[in-house]
């Protein structure tokens, strides 16, 4: 199961893990995006179901994760990678703003896996992954409440981790740095100088280029799988060296 897999990041994990032989259930709210990604995991004979669901809401988590349960059975492993950003100073956030980042970013990881934590246990196997950010370790400005949902993502990873060793059910984050995903090329396009801000995500990344959506997912097919069998609760960086520094 892969939240917010219409672009970016989720989609290159749904498509990566049907790859791999996986039935993946792909969650968006973008309803058509989303279904289109399945469509095409499927005609390359693929197995996959798409749903248009909110997933920051019980009633969207909920009906996710029954679509991919009805389509394919249990789900064995979830990837919370549903999010927005939001560029703003945290004098200029308004309320609504920040709810509504820890409510996509962060809630809604609480809520699919809460959902799907108890089966697993009860199945003793299973792995989350959540998609957190080098945002977990170092700051940026305008993007406090964005950082603060992250960051939650990891301690919600850690607590799960405890919560379901015993069941060797493993929970574990990936911490991307810059990616080239539509959620940057947004950011690109509203920003004040675009190119200044293009430089600088080459200037603090010494491997000197940007991250994929592929390089993401190969991450995260590696710790939904056996090859990571005794990895639970950690954070693997994907930042190009941009923690090193």
């Amino acid at each position: 199961m892969v939240t917010g897999a219409a672009h970016g990041i989720g989609r290159a994990t749904g498509e990566l893990f049907a790859e791999e032989g996986a039935a993946v259930g792909l969650a968006d709210v973008a309803g058509d995006a989303v279904e289109a990604v399945a469509a095409g995991i499927r005609a390359l004979g693929g197995r996959a179901v798409a749903v248009c669901a909110d997933v920051s809401t019980e009633t969207g988590a909920e009906s996710a994760v029954a679509a991919a349960e009805t389509a394919f059975g249990p789900v064995d492993v979830l990837v919370n990678n549903a999010g927005v950003e939001l560029k703003k100073l945290v004098e200029e956030t308004t309320l609504e703003e920040w709810e509504r980042v820890l409510r996509t970013n962060l809630t809604s990881a609480f809520l699919m896996s809460k959902r799907v934590f108890p089966g697993m246990k009860e199945r003793r196997r299973g792995a989350i992954v959540m998609n957190s950010s080098v945002g977990n370790y170092i700051a940026a400005i305008r993007s406090s409440a964005y950082g603060a949902s992250k960051a939650g993502m990891m301690a919600l990873a850690r607590g799960l981790a405890l919560e379901g060793a015993e069941s060797g059910v493993r929970v574990n984050a990936v911490c991307p740095g810059v990616i080239d995903t539509p959620m940057n090329q947004r950011n690109l396009a509203t920003a004040e100088d675009p190119e200044a801000m293009r430089r600088s995500w080459f200037e603090v990344t010494p491997l000197g280029r940007l991250g994929t959506p592929r390089d993401v997912a190969q991450a995260i097919l590696f710790l939904a799988s056996d090859e990571s069998s005794f990895i639970t609760g950690a954070p693997l960086v994907i930042d190009g060296g941009r923690l090193i520094q």
